[in-house]
C-alpha cells in the first residue's frame, strides 16, 4: 500500500509542477470576447490574376483599400454587421465600373476572418477562407 501512496504523491507533484510552468499571463482557455471589441478582416489577392488591374475593397460603401496582384491587407473594424464589396479600380487603363453586389458579414468581437479576392475575366468577387 505505501508503494501506491508514493506513486500517487509523485503524480500529484508532477501535475502541480506542470501547471506552474505556464508563462505568466497565459491562460488555458481564451478569455471571453469583450462586447464592442473590434474584429479583424484579412483580405488577400492571388498573384495569378488574369490582368494587372488594381482591385478596390469597399467596407460599408467606402473604399477601405486598393490591392494589386499578390496584395494583402488586414483591417481592424468594429464588430457587428458589415457590408463588403470589391471592384476593378477605375484608375488607369482598367476603367472599372464601381463595386458589384455587396455581401453582408457579421463580425464578432475579437474575431478574425479571412477572404480571398478572386479576379477572373470580367468579374471580381470575395471568397471566404476557412481556417
Amino acid at each position: 500500500m505505501p508503494r501506491h501512496s508514493l506513486l500517487a504523491l509523485c503524480l500529484m507533484s508532477a501535475l502541480a509542477q506542470a501547471a506552474d510552468t505556464l508563462p505568466p499571463g497565459v491562460h488555458v482557455q481564451p478569455p471571453e470576447p469583450v462586447p464592442g471589441e473590434p474584429g479583424r478582416l484579412i483580405f488577400s489577392r492571388d498573384n495569378n490574376a488574369p490582368n494587372a488591374c488594381d482591385v478596390e475593397l469597399y467596407v460599408n460603401r467606402e473604399v477601405a483599400a486598393t490591392l494589386g496582384p499578390g496584395g494583402r491587407v488586414a483591417l481592424d473594424l468594429p464588430s457587428g454587421e458589415l457590408s463588403l464589396a470589391v471592384a476593378i479600380s477605375s484608375a488607369g487603363y482598367c476603367g472599372g465600373r464601381g463595386p458589384g453586389p455587396s455581401q453582408s458579414v457579421l463580425l464578432g468581437p475579437g474575431e478574425t476572418r479571412q477572404f480571398a479576392i478572386m479576379v477572373e475575366p470580367g468579374q471580381v468577387f470575395l471568397a471566404p477562407l476557412l481556417d
